[in-house]
């Protein structure tokens, strides 16, 4: 259909007033309308003022969109024509409608980015000279100074959205950063307070739009804060006027609230400029100032019943973004021997707590306790930076705060004690993951409070923790849940503590006492987790797992925790796997019980039997295998069972389910020889007894199931874990192993079966002893790939199986590594394989084209010595026209910086010949893209074959040139 203005305004209309269907249909026409070459001529007709207001509305997209993606379809001498025509219409729409001239504002910046420095030099000073309400005496004041601030707010943002070239982007953002100072003066004389009265409400919008060009500009940088301290000043003072005007209202309207949090925003973005805290007599005067103001508006909040959190959460987020910045500065005030440096440190500090301690739970009644999170580990870590002598005298300081935060932690990161209990809770599932996200926040800062406090903080965490159970004796209903948050305090602090022979020992008697019976089921998880967590410690410390493996036995038979006792069970049994042989039969026993009940998950059968396999290896072989024909036996049966049954969904299920067991098992079970048992030398590995055993299930598994992802999935993955778990112990079963993955492989080409194959391949690839039969099975391996391959290109089908040809070349990348002479001695047709990897570079899938392309890579890195240097040469200039096409559009232009390696080990290997193929290909017209010149591409030959070393130039160089092909950007002409 034909783009004239009476089609698009019925395409326009068709999309606003009729249903989705057809709204689908319309939209794709109008966007094929808006980037077509036409768009440049009706454009201009649809922003006639008497079209509607949709009309209108497109008609400014479409000039926005032309200005951001098709910059190269205008001629230099068409330049200023299009800059008059969009003042014109700015003027035109300057009173509306007001959606319409915010889009032309932003094509407006759109041309001023494209056309700064060389074609529009001085764009700046003729924009705010030309909006000024003198020169536009048909345009409201207000309206003029609108149109100046909007056209200014956008264009930091415009700079960051539009694509450029390199050194062009370098320039633009050079005058950008030039004229910031300008800028803000022309804000700073919008936000000036009406003389002698202070500011206006009735200026509002005034204020809330130079506010927001003001936190534009600064956030582009470029600026210092002594450059805009006045500004600042502005901000601050505006900021609290509209707070303190409003405050007899009810609530503050959404621009008031904007106003703030833009003046805000503006403020932080001064603060968190990388030069700051060099002026430092800046940053104390206005973190002064900004405590003194805004610390009245926290107080105010604080004394009110319904808090505004937005207001409490902005200004808190101030102050912590100026302390967090500067922290080292502030550390400095803190042992300074001026009274006021100090104050205003101690103050900082003072509120930053006092965020932390808000009143209340997060995030039902408060939302701002979890933003000082990340300065109080920067605290921290910046003191204990420091030399032995300062560091000292400073955790003098700075102690009483950790001291007085863990309390606060301990407090806020309580469970409301009727947590699950009561049917009206107020607390949402989407509450309760940010409490969750909240309370493992708590856990890390606890452990930036013991890197200060050490032994002091288990000294509070052991106290708290004696006071809690105290209170539980006469109210277990209500404070289980202090119980709970010390044992969670202390499990946090688990990784930061290596030797402890005070406290622990009584927190482990102290968990084994504790009446689990009475208090809510969260104390035993908790306790659970802090057993898991200080498992490493009970390594050092066996005498204390008296106290925690019954609790742990307990905990199998209650299934409410079943994902803390598994977690706590596999931790122990790793860490102390050479105690718990005293223990081993109760624990059997345990598991063995959990995973009959069948009331656990699949993750929790899974946790158990890896612990089984810690546990078993322990034991005499002649005992591994009485438990393993109880235990595993059950499975095995269930198993052929299954195999036998005709396949179904859950019959599928059941056995994927019973695979990943066996899995776990298999990745722990291993019985390390003994050079004193004679038992263990002549006897095998038990896992291989089973997997010998077993094997033929495996082989009908893959022959039934061999379409099936997911099962050949987990199969591959227990028979990994058998490999990489007896390692030599394994070969006699890696025949049969090779066969049931051949056989499977060649029925449907799979990703597990070629990661499984990639494991061999490198574990037993110099193996003198499967030397000829891994060389006959990657020789399979690579047909049936190689045949893949060629049948899925002719269907255009490729990205159909994205994922084998991803495990396919990184399985022969490492393979090729490890051991290049079993890849290239293999028989495989090479010039083949190549021409594989040439065709895979025109998949869009980026995981695909990496592997693809470290193969290439590794190929002809490695070519010569493995005499590979003909099949280069053969086929270099196929794969340097793929690689060009590629750049010119076939494939997403995120892959330039991917390709860009080929061509530099090409560059290093095969300059001459790369030199060639490059002015070959080049040489035709209109290739890879009509849009570039034959200047460009051979500017472009000759940075690519400049670059032998510097990977990140040549990147640079080969995305600028993907870029100028797909018509993004114009090249550097200067």
């Amino acid at each position: 259909m034909e783009y004239s203005v009476e089609n698009l305004e019925k395409a326009v209309t068709l999309f606003y007033k009729t249903e989705a269907g057809q709204q689908a249909e319309a939209h794709q026409w109008l966007t094929e309308a808006q980037n077509s070459p036409q768009a440049w001529s009706f454009v201009w007709e649809l922003l006639d003022p008497r079209r509607s207001s949709e009309i209108q509305f497109f008609a400014a997209t479409t000039l926005h969109t032309k200005l951001l993606k098709c910059w190269n379809e205008i001629p230099v001498d068409h330049y200023e024509f299009l800059k008059k025509r969009i003042l014109e219409s700015i003027v035109n729409y300057a009173m509306g409608p007001k959606l319409v001239l915010n889009r032309l504002c932003i094509t407006l910046s759109a041309y001023i980015i494209h056309t700064v420095p060389v074609h529009w030099p001085n764009a700046f000073e003729e924009l705010v000279s030309s909006f000024q309400p003198r020169h536009l005496p048909s345009v409201e004041p207000e309206r003029v100074i609108w149109i100046l601030l909007e056209i200014l707010s956008v264009i930091p943002e415009e700079f960051q959205s539009t694509t450029l070239a390199v050194s062009q982007k370098n320039r633009v953002r050079t005058v950008l950063h030039e004229v910031t100072k300008d800028i803000l003066k022309v804000v700073e004389m919008c936000l000036l307070p009406v003389t002698g009265g202070g500011y206006s409400m009735a200026n509002l919008t005034t204020y809330l739009n130079s506010t927001r060009c003001a936190s534009a500009w600064i956030q582009l940088g470029g600026i210092a804060i002594d450059e805009c301290s006045r500004i600042m000043n502005l901000l601050v003072d505006l900021a609290c006027y509209v707070y303190w005007n409003r405050l007899e209202a009810d609530c503050m309207s959404s621009e008031e609230l904007e106003l703030t949090e833009v003046a805000i925003e503006a403020l932080s973005s001064i603060m968190l400029q990388p030069q700051t805290p060099k002026y430092t007599k800046y940053v104390l005067t206005h973190t002064s100032n900004i405590l003194e103001k805004f610390g009245k508006i926290l107080e105010q909040e604080s004394q009110t019943g319904d808090p505004n959190k937005d207001i409490v959460a902005n200004v808190y987020g101030l102050i912590i973004t100026i302390a967090d910045t500067d922290s080292k500065l502030f550390i400095n005030f803190l042992k300074s021997n001026d009274s006021h440096e100090q104050k205003v440190s101690r103050d900082v500090l003072s509120c930053i707590l006092s965020c932390s301690n808000l009143a209340g739970m997060y995030p039902i009644d408060e939302s701002s306790s979890s933003l000082p999170f990340g300065f109080w580990y920067t605290l921290q870590d910046d003191i204990l930076s420091l030399d032995t002598a300062e560091c000292a005298e400073l955790l003098l300081i700075v102690k009483p705060y950790y001291r007085q935060l863990v309390c606060v932690l301990l407090r806020k990161s309580m469970h409301p004690y009727t947590w699950e209990e009561s049917p009206n809770s107020t607390w949402s599932l989407d509450d309760k993951e940010m409490f969750r996200c909240y309370r493992q926040d708590v856990a890390d800062t606890f452990m930036y409070c013991y890197n200060i406090l050490n032994l002091e903080m288990l000294d509070i965490l052991q106290t708290k923790l004696t006071e809690a159970l105290a209170e539980c004796n006469r109210n277990p209903i209500q404070h289980w849940n202090a119980v709970e948050s010390c044992l969670h305090a202390f499990s946090a602090v688990s990784e930061c503590i290596e030797w402890e022979n005070l406290y622990l020992p009584k927190l482990m008697l102290t968990i084994k006492n504790i009446p689990y019976r009475d208090l809510h089921i969260k104390v035993l998880a908790t306790a659970l987790d802090t057993i898991g967590a200080y498992s490493e410690w009970l390594s050092d410390h066996p005498e204390t797992l008296d106290n925690v493996i019954p609790l742990i036995i307990s905990g199998l038979s209650n299934s409410e925790v079943a994902p803390n006792t598994t977690l706590a069970l596999k931790d122990v049994s790793r860490n102390c796997q050479k105690y718990l042989q005293p223990y081993a039969d109760h624990l059997l026993m345990a598991c063995e019980n959990a995973l009959k009940s069948g009331q656990l998950r699949l993750a929790e059968r899974t946790r158990i039997m890896h612990s089984l396999g810690v546990i078993l290896s322990i034991l005499p072989i002649n005992k591994i295998m009485d438990y393993l024909n109880i235990i595993v036996g059950t499975s095995v049966s269930e198993i052929e069972a299954l195999v036998n049954s005709q396949t179904s969904a859950g019959i599928t299920a059941s056995l994927i389910t019973r695979l990943k067991m066996l899995s776990a098992l298999f990745s722990t079970l291993h019985v390390k020889p003994s050079t004193t048992s004679s038992e263990s030398s002549t006897s095998k590995q038990p896992i291989l007894v089973v997997a010998q055993n077993t094997l033929p299930l495996y082989v009908q598994i893959a022959k039934t199931y061999y379409t099936n992802i997911e099962m050949i999935e987990v199969l591959c993955e227990l028979l990994k874990h058998v490999i990489t778990t007896l390692m030599d112990d394994c070969k006699v079963i890696i025949p049969n192993v090779l066969q049931l993955l051949i056989t499977t492989y060649l029925e449907v080409p799979q990703a597990s079966i070629l990661l499984l194959s990639k494991t061999i391949l490198v574990m037993f690839g110099k193996d003198e002893e499967f030397t000829y039969m891994l060389k006959q099975f990657l020789y399979e391996l690579m047909n049936r790939s190689l045949q893949m391959c060629a049948e899925l290109n002719n269907k255009n089908q490729l990205s159909d199986k994205c994922d084998v040809l991803e495990s396919f070349f990184s399985m022969l990348t490492h393979v090729s590594k490890r051991n290049s002479k079993l890849l290239y001695n293999s028989g495989v047709d090479c010039e083949s394989l190549f021409q594989c990897g040439i065709i895979c570079l025109a998949l869009p899938e980026i995981q695909t084209l990496k592997a693809c392309t470290a193969f290439l890579v590794n190929f002809i890195s490695l070519s010569r010595e493995n005499d590979q240097a003909h099949v280069v040469q053969k086929c270099g200039e196929n794969l340097v026209h793929r690689i060009l096409l590629n750049l010119g559009g076939s494939t997403p232009r995120s892959t330039a910086d991917i390709l860009s390696d080929i061509l530099l080990v090409l560059n290093k290997k095969y300059c001459d010949s790369l030199y060639t193929w490059l002015n070959m290909q080049l040489r035709q017209e209109g290739f890879p893209s009509h849009l570039v010149n034959v200047q460009q591409k051979e500017n472009f030959i000759k940075l690519v074959l400049r670059e032998k070393v510097n990977k990140r130039k040549l990147a640079e160089s080969v995305t600028e040139f993907t870029l100028i092909c797909r018509g993004i950007i114009k090249p550097d002409v200067s």
